[in-house]
């Protein structure tokens, strides 16, 4: 064994002290590995006091911008911070959950409603979307092949409006339709000019159609014919179609271009007749007599001749709030006569 020398201050073996050897290094070797771990544990605490650090951002958020100095540690916290608070389907960049860095620009965009309709239900979807499509993703409705979206998938909406996905099924629908029957016109020499009479009638025919129909949500929106059956055939109505212009009345021969079969009332100039402000003239200042009557202008024109079966020659030359259409209202002279005239179906000739 060997020993070093070193002075102590005390005599041993010759006033040196001994030791055996690297007893001296083992010493300093102890004192640097204490001195290590402080260095290590300084440099951690200085890590740490430069990591809470402040950070400039931007937050955008609808219609502001808001610029800060924060310490938050993530984009939740700085929302917090600034009192924004988020309802389902509001959009953040980055992610709540991300970390704040230096000169980080935070984007909220609000979620607006957009109303879906799928079978039978509607509801609102909050989305910040304006696609169909991704609207639809949002609500979880995948529209199946036969499935009707309107408006169509690829284009946008805005908030507040409806998409409506609709079911489509097919159905066949048969039906009986009627044929219409035609009119045989035949001339009567028998019968006045301007009128007709019906000498057999006519029945309409049917026919058996088969439809395929598309609905919509159960509800009908178009068909397709697809076959049709004769089921009956049509009978033609005969018209006979009166051509005589001019009858015996009276004694005498009577021409007219047409006649008319009209409802006839009656009045006189009285004031129960005609109200109290009467003066005993027409419309068109004619005075009101026998030989006068009130038309419709449209079917008979005013100032026209006729002939009034059971009443005689007249001149069309007044007009009476309820006479429309084919009505007239012959003028007596007296009451008495008005009233004993009553109301009567009967034939107006107009004379040529």
């Amino acid at each position: 064994m060997f020993y070093e020398e070193y002075p102590c201050g005390q005599s041993v073996l010759g006033g040196v002290c001994l030791r055996k050897p690297g007893l001296v290094e083992s010493k300093r070797h102890l004192v640097g590995l204490a001195i290590i771990p402080v260095a290590a544990l300084g440099a951690m605490c200085v890590g740490v006091i430069s990591g809470l650090g402040t950070y400039d951002i931007t937050v955008s958020a609808w219609d502001r911008e808001i610029s800060l100095s924060t310490q938050a540690a993530t984009v939740a916290d700085v929302l917090a911070a600034v009192n924004i608070s988020l309802s389902p389907g509001d959009k953040v960049e980055p992610s709540l959950d991300s970390p704040v860095e230096d000169g980080m620009e935070i984007r909220v965009e609000r979620a607006t409603p957009v109303f879906v309709r799928f079978r039978g239900r509607t509801f609102p979807v909050f989305t910040t979307e304006d696609q169909v499509s991704q609207i639809l993703s949002a609500a979880h409705i995948q529209p199946e092949p036969d499935d009707v979206v309107y408006p169509g998938l690829d284009e946008t909406i805005a908030g507040g409006e409806i998409i409506r996905v609709a079911k489509v099924t097919f159905g066949e629908v048969t039906e009986e339709q009627e044929i219409a029957f035609d009119v045989q016109r035949r001339e009567d020499s028998s019968l006045e000019a301007g009128l007709s009479r019906v000498y057999k009638s006519g029945v309409p025919g049917l026919v058996q159609v088969i439809y395929q129909v598309k609905y919509e949500d159960g509800v009908e929106v178009s068909r397709e014919e697809k076959a049709r059956k004769i089921v009956r055939d049509p009978s033609p109505q005969i018209l006979l179609v009166g051509s005589a212009q001019e009858v015996s009345r009276g004694g005498r021969n009577i021409r007219f271009e047409r006649a008319l079969e009209v409802t006839a009332t009656a009045y006189c100039p009285c004031a129960k007749c005609c109200g109290p402000t009467a003066v005993g003239m027409t419309s068109t200042g004619v005075p009101a007599a026998r030989g006068v009557i009130a038309v419709d202008p449209r079917i008979i024109p005013l100032g026209t001749r006729v002939y009034v079966d059971g009443y005689g020659e007249a001149v069309a030359a007044d007009v009476g709030s309820a006479i429309k259409g084919h009505k007239i209202d012959v003028c007596f002279d007296t009451h008495e006569e008005a009233l004993a005239w009553g109301v009567k179906k009967t034939k107006v000739y107009i004379l040529r």
